[in-house]
């Protein structure tokens, strides 16, 4: 995760666990089908099931939105 992406409120939720997030949110965007336009308020829900808070760190969201750089 980039440096610049802080958990400001839940520090029971790993590094390892929003990964998996992130890779778990890819797998049901591609499989879905889920519009570009839909993923971060869908990331964003995502994340507050996840950690059980209301505040979801907007740079988390970008993070796990995040294309791959194309080589």
């Amino acid at each position: 995760m980039p440096a610049m992406v802080k958990k400001q409120s839940d520090d029971n939720v790993s590094y390892f666990e929003f990964d998996v997030m992130r890779e778990a949110f890819k797998r049901w965007v591609d499989e879905d089908k889920v519009p570009e336009e839909q993923w971060r308020p869908r990331a964003t829900k995502l994340v507050r099931i996840v950690t059980g808070d209301d505040y979801v760190d907007p740079n988390l969201v970008e993070w796990i939105i995040r294309k791959k750089l194309q080589r």
